[in-house]
């Protein structure tokens, strides 16, 4: 395991990308005035990212910048308005890591041996959240929260559980599926396992918007590659209607009163809720529609364009909104032009392995569909490994030769 090429880079990162989805709870303990060991954490993984540049004497692929740099430029410039610069700069500095993780990756995957490593490491990285989970089943108390028991794992917020589920199901389905890569039947069965403690423990997370995420990415792969799979799930999500809690959270989506009809003593349901935030926020982002007020500033003038009266300021919980709020109209083209320029790569390499990266493309699309309702931005643990997989297949060179691992 410490021959493998990630670790001959850098033992440091290895073990910080490992147990980085472990770590929020000792990260949140550490916490003061909203600054911990988070922060230096960040910071660290930036320096050894500029160092591995600078051990490579600055020469490096235009995709370092081609990809994220209209996005990384625009959001540095939107801090220059932000009416709390400290803040938007702090904020900012995740996107960093991001982009650092994304560009990471071409150091240490430079063959297909050196991706079905980085494929194996992310799915056991689950190993240890899959622990916290047993000791949440047995101590209930510490995860359960108004919309009743919802699992964290060892993440800070079910939802960021969530979608870390979402990707580490992804991972093994791939795995499955891929014709690219021959894996050992022995880890074959181990994914299999972990797809399905996976697939429980999403479902015990009761976040809607991952369940949305999973389907995309099955329904993707099924209308791409095999048919079969939209019968297996319509069926499996005809059996998952059956579980009570399944049916609540999917109901509460329809429950309730739009914002024309509400009567005195009723309130608005969490997505109506969103709405009304959403279309409130216009005014705003037309005062400013190029660089947006400054990157995670929505949260900031949010009581100044909320019609309904609040006490503390809210996130968009819509990375469109957020980014057009934050970085102007600029700045979504920015970050859509990411996402472009991924699946470019993607689809050239469909042709090759169209089982494999019919699911990454799935994944990649269910990661654009969430951010309609979630503020995908600001889930860095759960972003760090889903940009390292996409710089990953991202620079995957494609000349090398199938073998069994």
């Amino acid at each position: 395991m410490f021959k493998n090429r990630l670790f001959l880079h850098s033992p440091a990162l290895f073990f910080i990308l490992f147990f980085r989805a472990s770590l929020d709870p000792v990260l949140e303990f550490t916490k003061i005035g909203g600054i911990g060991l988070g922060a230096l954490l960040n910071l660290l993984v930036v320096v050894l990212f500029f160092i591995c540049c600078k051990n490579n004497k600055f020469v490096l692929p235009k995709s370092f910048l081609y990809v994220w740099g209209a996005f990384i430029c625009i959001g540095l410039a939107s801090i220059i308005v932000s009416p709390d610069k400290v803040q938007s700069l702090r904020s900012f500095f995740s996107i960093l890591t991001y982009w650092a993780m994304f560009c990471f990756v071409y150091f240490f995957v430079k063959d297909d041996r050196d991706l079905k490593f980085f494929l194996r490491f992310t799915i056991y990285s689950s190993i240890v959240p899959f622990i916290f989970v047993f000791f949440e089943l047995l101590f209930p108390e510490g995860s359960t929260t108004r919309n009743g028991f919802r699992l964290f794992g060892s993440f800070s917020h079910p939802n960021i559980f969530a979608f870390y589920l979402v990707l580490i199901t992804t991972l093994c389905f791939f795995c499955i599926k891929t014709r690219l890569f021959i894996f050992s039947k022995q880890f074959i069965r181990r994914v299999k396992i972990i797809l399905f403690i996976s697939l429980i423990c999403l479902v015990m997370t009761k976040t809607r918007s991952a369940w949305l995420a999973l389907i995309i990415m099955f329904s993707v792969y099924a209308l791409l590659v095999e048919r079969r799979y939209l019968l297996y799930l319509f069926l499996s999500l005809l059996m998952l209607l059956l579980i009570p809690e399944v049916q609540d959270r999917v109901l509460d989506i329809f429950s309730g009163s739009s914002v024309d009809s509400l009567d005195v003593g009723e309130s608005l349901n969490s997505y109506e809720w969103r709405k009304v935030v959403w279309f409130a926020s216009w005014d705003y982002i037309a005062e400013r529609p190029f660089l947006g007020h400054g990157y995670d500033t929505f949260s900031y003038y949010f009581l100044d364009f909320f019609p309904l009266e609040e006490s503390k300021g809210f996130d968009a919980h819509n990375a469109y909104v957020q980014i057009t709020f934050d970085m102007g109209f600029l700045g979504l083209l920015a970050y859509l032009l990411i996402f472009t320029f991924i699946l470019k790569r993607l689809l050239i390499q469909f042709k090759k392995d169209k089982r494999g990266t019919s699911i990454i493309i799935g994944l990649v699309i269910s990661y654009l569909v969430a951010g309609y309702s979630d503020n995908m931005l600001f889930y860095l643990s759960y972003n760090w490994y889903f940009w390292g997989l996409l710089g990953g297949f991202f620079f995957k060179k494609n000349s090398c030769k199938r073998a069994v691992i």
